[in-house]
């Protein structure tokens, strides 16, 4: 391989991890269950929240998490441990829509996810969204 592709290669490796992050409790059946007092946050299940989340989480959330949530975006390769599987039903279930959206607002640290980056620039709505959109990943989820 060329020293320009390696360059290239390893810059868009740095900058895939650098916008996504890994999580250290990959397909764990820990649920890192979040405080008792969290605050919900309510997420509505339409077709246009759905739609508009899939399209952010492609952009944002799928270099490391693949286009399908699977832990296999192009940038997993250079993750060890592999980024959380958002298709895994049994454990994206567990999750509140608050303790989903306060890790990716604020990142994962606080949760046992610390090189998992905080998406501040992101606003409530289009979290939502992209809860909504994570949400259809699971083999559980009915329309």
């Amino acid at each position: 391989m060329n020293t320009l592709l390696r360059v290239i290669l390893g810059l868009f490796l740095i900058i895939a991890v650098a916008s996504c992050g890994k999580d250290e409790k990959l397909n764990s059946d820990d649920t890192n269950k979040p405080a008792a007092a969290e605050t919900p946050f309510d997420v509505a299940m339409t077709p246009d929240n759905i739609v508009k989340g899939d399209s952010l989480y492609q952009h944002t959330c799928a270099p490391c998490h693949g286009p399908r949530g699977k832990g296999d975006g192009p940038a997993s390769v250079a993750l060890n441990p592999k980024p959380r599987d958002h298709s895994n039903g049994a454990y994206m279930d567990k999750l509140t829509n608050r303790h989903i959206h306060d890790v990716v607002k604020n990142g994962g640290a606080a949760f046992g996810y610390p090189t998992m980056p905080g998406q501040p620039q992101l606003t409530e709505e289009q979290i939502a969204q992209a809860i909504a959109f994570v949400r259809t990943l699971s083999p559980t989820y009915k329309p």
